[in-house]
């Protein structure tokens, strides 16, 4: 296996940033704050949730981005068993101990009654989607190899074509037809991530010329994240003119619609290397490796089943709709804060012991060789 190359901190920054955007995501959908888009009552808070909606819509496009950036094109020596299985093993070791885990402290302190299937839901937690984002992306690890040996081989017009015709049928195709596609699963699915997992891996051999600089990708994230909100505000009012588009009004907020797509890559590429930035980010390069390693953990705790209908309650979203914008927006950010910081103490101190158990183990074994 190729060596292990350091991580940029520019990522790594983004990484994190992405998981406080997924948190945020799943305050204002969780808490029922976005409420029904056809809602006559929105109000100048309910707006805002909606544009907050908007720009963190890129969350998880990006993060799956970066994973195309660093790993898309390695080379592997050999496709072994072991090469192929390792990093989904790793992955799902992670997904099923939280699972099994808050599961079990669930059951014992009465947060959950027994129940067959969801203890099923515990201990299969990748089969039974406990983790939409865990299922999609294990199965894009497992691919990940075979993918990277096709990257390997690709001519530069041949990887242009393929994302052309993936994007035509996965994202451009659901973006013009006003119509739910039938297979259209919004971007939840592996099939979504492949396309970003290749699109990462494009951007790292090949760069994208719309995005040369890091102040033009910040501009077409922008751009295109105001182009969803502007295109909910729109919808709206030809609904409340015409009666129509009720099932379409919120359309533009999916993960593979075209402009979340654009917007997803304007981001990734706002964050590009520089040596400015670089030299910048060596000052906090222990906070930050150790807060990007801490992501997944995040996203595991906040949204185990047992957890993810609970913990916005912290804010008592029940009134959110007789606040003020800026009252709202202090609640948001200070919940999200403290949830993120919660889970990444927590995900932390679960390494710390897993290091410990690990170096356990190595040690007694090596003593049983003598």
């Amino acid at each position: 296996m190729a060596a292990k190359k350091e991580r940029q901190l520019n990522y790594e920054l983004l990484r994190i940033i992405a998981m406080l955007m997924i948190v945020c995501l799943h305050y204002l959908s969780k808490g029922k704050i976005l409420g029904d888009p056809a809602r006559a009552d929105m109000g100048a808070t309910g707006y805002t949730a909606w544009f907050i909606e908007a720009f963190c819509l890129v969350a998880v496009n990006v993060y799956v981005l970066i994973s195309g950036y660093f790993s898309g094109g390695k080379k592997l020596q050999a496709l072994t068993a072991r090469a192929i299985l390792q990093r989904p093993v790793r992955v799902w070791g992670q997904v099923i101990t939280y699972s099994v885990l808050i599961g079990g402290i669930a059951l014992l302190v009465g947060w959950q009654e027994f129940n067959i299937y969801q203890v099923f839901q515990y201990c299969f937690p990748l089969v039974t989607e406990h983790y939409w984002f865990a299922t999609s992306y294990v199965v894009l690890c497992l691919l990940m190899p075979f993918l990277d040996a096709g990257i390997d081989r690709l001519q530069k017009q041949a990887f242009q074509g393929l994302l052309a015709g993936l994007l035509l049928i996965f994202s451009i195709a659901k973006t013009i037809l006003p119509m739910q596609l039938p297979w259209d699963k919004g971007g939840y699915d592996a099939y979504w991530f492949v396309i970003l997992y290749l699109t990462g891996a494009y951007s790292k051999r090949y760069g994208i010329s719309l995005f040369s600089n890091r102040m033009r990708g910040l501009l077409v994230y922008l751009a295109s994240e105001l182009a969803i909100f502007a295109s909910f505000v729109g919808l709206r009012f030809i609904f409340f003119r015409t009666g129509s588009f009720a099932a379409m009004l919120h359309y533009a907020y999916t993960y593979n619609h075209l402009l979340c797509y654009i917007g997803s890559i304007g981001l990734f590429m706002a964050f590009q290397e520089t040596s400015q930035t670089q030299q910048r980010l060596e000052y906090y390069k222990k906070p930050i490796k150790y807060l990007s390693s801490a992501t997944f953990g995040v996203y595991l705790l906040h949204e185990h089943a047992n957890i993810r209908d609970k913990w916005y309650l912290l804010s008592d979203n029940g009134a959110v709709s007789t606040l003020t914008v800026p009252a709202f927006l202090v609640r948001l950010v200070l919940t999200v804060f403290l949830v993120y910081s919660v889970c990444t103490i927590i995900e932390l101190l679960r390494q710390k012991v897993v290091t410990i158990i690990k170096g356990f183990l190595k040690n007694n074994v090596r003593e049983c060789d003598y």
